[in-house]
């Protein structure tokens, strides 16, 4: 790859990591008036819309991997996103920024349990600074972990191995090709949880309109797709290196936007955890 070719995709990173860190907050105040399952069906629903736009119909075609690996990483993507989701009901947006951020950690343990690769004495190093980190972070006054804080933790799961899985998929898929099926997956699986699970109707409102739109295009058909695309591109450290800023973001926009406020230990439990991921992936 040029050089121009790996500054335009760390540059989309980057722009992407500051969109999802807004995102948090934004999902946050949207739950009140739209339940997880049908937010997730409605977000992805738009993104998979504007998808479509991106694919050559002159030839257009999914061959069996870029199918099967499609709906494979869209129902991890479906399982990270409802644990998100659903874990944001119940904790603040700049905590299940950081803990979603553990992702990054839990690749490489992922890796080691499945015996794919060894574990080096960076990867525990970096795997206490996280814990050390979210100790700071979630029970600076002994309270102890809240029911949102014990989602999200399946929501960082999921998203290691989606980006594992997804990781194996992009070497031999074209990327819009294996990002459509990606997007219906989630949005059919939300759709059929909805109605099965959610009994509370939408209220409609335009900070909803709003905030679908912005995780629908913005976040969800850009934001990861560009991920899809720079993973082609950018090394896994590179990536991981400037994904570890989105908790920042987080925090950043919270305190803007809701006036969230995070104490001085609650700030070093998260910068501890920033540290762990980068330390896990430089070197």
């Amino acid at each position: 790859m040029n050089n121009k070719t790996t500054f335009l995709a760390q540059v989309g990173l980057i722009i992407t990591t500051m969109i999802w860190g807004f995102t948090f907050t934004i999902v946050k105040e949207s739950l009140s008036s739209c339940p997880p399952f049908a937010f997730s069906a409605y977000r992805f629903g738009i993104a998979a819309l504007g998808c479509i736009f991106f694919l050559n119909f002159k030839n257009l075609y999914f061959t069996k991997k870029e199918i099967y690996g499609g709906i494979t990483c869209g129902l991890l993507l479906y399982l990270g996103y409802t644990f998100q989701n659903f874990g944001l009901m119940y904790t603040t947006p700049t905590k299940s920024a950081f803990i979603t951020g553990t992702s990054i950690i839990m690749v490489p343990l992922i890796l080691v349990f499945m015996k794919i690769n060894n574990i080096s004495f960076k990867i525990w190093f970096a795997c206490i600074l996280a814990t050390l980190g979210m100790f700071f972070l979630l029970n600076p006054r002994g309270e102890g972990l809240q029911f949102g804080d014990i989602l999200t933790f399946g929501c960082a799961l999921g998203f290691a191995v989606h980006l594992i899985v997804q990781g194996k998929y992009t070497r031999e898929c074209r990327t819009m090709y294996l990002f459509l099926p990606q997007l219906i997956t989630v949005s059919i699986l939300s759709f059929i949880s909805n109605s099965l699970f959610e009994s509370h109707e939408i209220i409609w409102t335009n900070q909803l309109y709003i905030s679908l739109t912005i995780t629908g295009i913005f976040a969800t058909l850009f934001g990861i797709g560009i991920m899809v695309w720079a993973q082609k591109i950018i090394s896994p450290s590179k990536t991981a290196i400037i994904f570890s800023t989105e908790p920042l973001f987080a925090a950043i926009f919270a305190m803007i936007v809701i006036g969230e406020v995070m104490s001085i230990t609650e700030w070093f439990g998260g910068l501890l955890i920033v540290c762990g991921v980068l330390y896990s992936e430089l070197g």
